[in-house]
């Protein structure tokens, strides 16, 4: 199943179309979405120069046509989301560019990037507006959206996928129509926070109060035990996060008196738990203004928090372990990346296979009588589909030297196939997630090391006072 929208891209207020396009061609091709820009394909441009490319195009046609208008549009946006482990992030991509490739038809340049960093897998296909010839742009009439849902349909059909049945004609905000969750509020990362600490086993309800300390928590203690949490703006009281979290349940907890239950299972949170920290300096280079420091400096103290717990949790004591940690994720998403891939090429095999089987059957007495005709070019023009279909089916036959299995036999490796698919996809999809994680925290570690080296002509000064 999936879920489409087109979104037409105009020149933001006080930027360049150079800097617009930039921007959010940037944003699609993150590395940290894409599997470091693996999962991005494209037609007619390079996806390192789209942005430039794009704009040249759109110069010349403004210097052909002499058209100008206000709010131009210089780009139109396709998302396409999937449901939550029902398609492989490769496949998403191939789907992603014969979306864009029907439905453009080869006349406008385009980038298909796929995103893996949430729950669900969606597609960003940025095309360009202006045509490859230059001579003119795409015209997104009335009917646009519900063609790009048709197409994305059958697709969905084609690659064995479920689409959606009695679709709803109305708009939905963003994060609604994307299946994606509403954010955590303050409260539920605290709630976590306190989750992931007693499972540290801590030898009282003193040791608990001082591990949320070492993770960035301000601790305010009297009648009543209240937190602020790295990332918040006040105190929160113990017994204010529900009867699990209250003073008294958690020192029963921990005296082994009772069983604590989460509010949220922590499976619930399959996306990234750790965030990344933000390189202020640079941001604020870039013209950044005070509050995004604001908010910057409050991120970085939540990702250094959330860090810790994660490394402590996971009794994970140094560097090298944490690299050899995704050293052996990456070899093995990638060991089930090739596994998958190998599994979609069989499958597509076999559904070509069954189909020939099915051809053939239906259209062997139009081809003979096609046949006997004398290859009559007027019978030909008449039944022109099913000779077509029977040339294919014996394209299909001829590839296997005859050699062509059951339907029956075709469907029952095609089901146990689609079950080890699966399978595979599930794991992948309960690896991401953590392996995301031990990427952000070695970027936070990479930047924190960068941070608190220093300068290099103080090195020099001093080695020089030693001598």
């Amino acid at each position: 199943m999936a879920t489409t929208r087109i979104i037409p891209m105009h020149i933001n207020k006080g930027k360049t179309i150079a800097q617009c396009m930039k921007a959010r061609l940037d944003y699609v091709k993150n590395p940290d979405k894409t599997e470091n820009g693996e999962l991005i394909s494209s037609f007619a441009c390079a996806p390192q120069t789209a942005d430039q490319e794009f704009v040249l195009a759109r110069n010349q046609y403004l210097m052909t046509s002499d058209c100008k208008k206000k709010n131009e549009i210089i780009a139109y946006q396709l998302r396409q989301s999937f449901a939550p482990g029902e398609v492989t992030a490769e496949e998403a991509n191939q789907i992603g560019y014969e979306l864009a490739d029907r439905l453009l038809r080869g006349e406008y340049a385009f980038i298909v990037a796929t995103h893996t960093d949430c729950n669900h897998i969606h597609n960003h296909i940025i095309f360009c507006a202006t045509s490859l010839d230059c001579s003119h742009k795409f015209r997104n009439v009335w009917n646009s959206s519900r063609l790009v849902a048709e197409i994305s349909d059958e697709l969905c059909r084609e690659h064995q996928l479920s689409v959606i049945h009695n679709p709803q004609n109305k708009t939905i905000p963003y994060n609604e129509w994307e299946g994606d969750r509403a954010k955590l509020t303050v409260r539920d990362s605290l709630r976590i926070t306190i989750d992931a600490a007693l499972r540290m086993q801590p030898d009282g309800f003193d040791a608990l109060m001082q591990l949320m300390e070492e993770v960035g928590c301000q601790i305010k203690r009297g009648a009543q035990i209240s937190i602020k949490p790295p990332e918040g703006k006040r105190y929160i009281r113990l017994d204010t996060l529900g009867p699990e979290y209250s003073e008294a349940s958690l020192r029963r907890t921990l005296a082994d008196e009772h069983v604590h239950i989460p509010k949220i299972p922590r499976s619930d949170f399959n996306a990234s738990q750790v965030k990344r920290l933000v390189d202020i300096e640079a941001k604020l280079r870039e013209g950044k203004g005070k509050g995004y420091q604001v908010w910057a400096e409050r991120n970085n103290i939540d990702a250094k928090a959330q860090s810790i717990i994660y490394l402590k949790e996971h009794n994970i004591g140094s560097i090298s372990e944490l690299e050899n940690q995704i050293h052996v994720l990456r070899s093995e998403r990638n060991a089930l990346h090739a596994a998958i891939r190998e599994k979609q090429t069989r499958m597509k095999e076999i559904n070509r296979q069954r189909q020939a089987i099915r051809d053939y059957g239906r259209t062997k007495e139009v081809y003979t009588q096609f046949r006997e005709s004398g290859w009559s070019p007027k019978f030909y023009n008449e039944h022109k589909e099913e000779i077509e279909a029977h040339r294919n089916a014996q394209n299909v036959y001829a590839y296997v030297e005859g050699k062509m299995p059951t339907l029956k036999e075709l469907t029952a490796e095609y089901d146990a196939l689609k079950k080890e698919k699966e399978s595979d996809t599930a794991i992948l999809e309960e690896m991401k997630p953590k392996l995301t994680d031990l990427n952000h925290i070695k970027y936070n570690f990479d930047i924190l090391e960068r941070d608190h080296m220093p300068d290099e002509k103080y090195i020099r000064l001093e080695n020089y006072q030693e001598r």
